[in-house]
Order: structure tokens, then sequence, then C-alpha cells
């Protein structure tokens, strides 16, 4: 193996081989919006910094670019349990006091670090669809290199939020990896 510049995206790769390379981008005004709130230090607006800084050194044109689709509630459940996905998916900062049960069995909530937010399910799915289109293309693949920011919120538990994460994209992506 022989060392190749930068501009391939890899320290190592067999001569004369370019590297494909996949960035999955949900695009401006969306994910890098969401905001857990004050004092938090989830902070996805840095997605949209980290997406700046790709777009200024013109990184995009070395890769394919895609806007990854939403995860289903089906797809959430390929690891999470049914009951939690619906949950995730009805809570609300508007309704929250109907689930007070439900929140502390779910350990989410403000006196948690996965405090219920503004699009909190819409936010958990676009970066668990994002890791698992990633997936889908390196199996089928298309590509030698998968990139997705706004994914590794590895935190979240069968049925549990953790860690600032409601879902677990990393074993989403495994799941699909393994097919």
């Amino acid at each position: 193996m022989q060392e190749e510049n930068s501009s391939n995206f890899s320290c190592f790769s067999p001569v004369g081989y370019k590297q494909r390379v996949s960035y999955f981008y949900q695009g401006e005004g969306e994910i890098a919006d969401y905001y857990y709130g004050p004092g938090h230090p989830m902070k996805p607006q840095r997605l949209k910094l980290t997406h700046q800084l790709i777009l200024s050194y013109n990184l995009f044109r070395k890769m394919d670019v895609f806007r990854p689709s939403l995860a289903t509630s089906e797809d959430l459940a390929k690891f999470h349990d049914a009951e939690y996905v619906d949950f995730l998916q009805t809570i609300t900062k508007h309704n929250s006091a109907n689930f007070e049960l439900q929140m502390h069995q779910f350990n989410i909530g403000e006196s948690t670090d996965c405090p219920i937010f503004e699009g909190m399910f819409d936010y958990s799915c676009s970066h668990a669809g994002a890791t698992i289109d990633a997936a889908i293309r390196l199996n089928r693949n298309e590509t030698d290199i998968a990139i997705n920011w706004t994914g590794g919120l590895h935190h979240a538990k069968k049925s549990e939020a953790s860690g600032f994460c409601y879902i677990n994209d990393i074993v989403l992506g495994i799941l699909e990896l393994l097919k």
C-alpha cells in the first residue's frame, strides 16, 4: 500500500485507486436547527459549521452528496421497542404533563440529559435515516467511505434514552450492514 494525498480522503489505498466517498447531509435549516435547550452541551448547530468547512474547502466536489431519507417507525423498531418508538413519536413539550410516568420509564425530560424539544422525533429519524442510508450504500458496494456527521448517537438503549441520544443509529446501521 502506498500513502496518497489527502484529496482522496484516505491515508492508504491501492495505487491508482480513487475511493468513492458518500456524504450525507440533511440540508440547511434542518438538523442543525434543533435545540436541546439552554445550557445543554449537545449543540446540533455545530453540524452546520462542519458543513460550511466542507463547502469552503470544496471537499464536496470530491464526494457524492446525498440528502438522506427519514428513518421510519418500522426502521427504528428493528432495535427499539415499539412502545418506546410510539412514545417518542407522541411526546412534545406541550403534552408532556400527560406522560410523566412514561417520561420516567424512558428516561426523557428536563431532569435527564435527554430533554424534550421541538422536533425531537424528526431529529432522531433524520440522523438514523442517514446512518441506515450510508449502510445500504456500503452493502451495495456503491461507496467505500460513508460520512454522516449527524450520526454516532450510540447511547440510546432498546427502550430508554441516554447520553443525549434518543435513537441508537449505530445499532440500526450495524443491523443493516449485517444483511
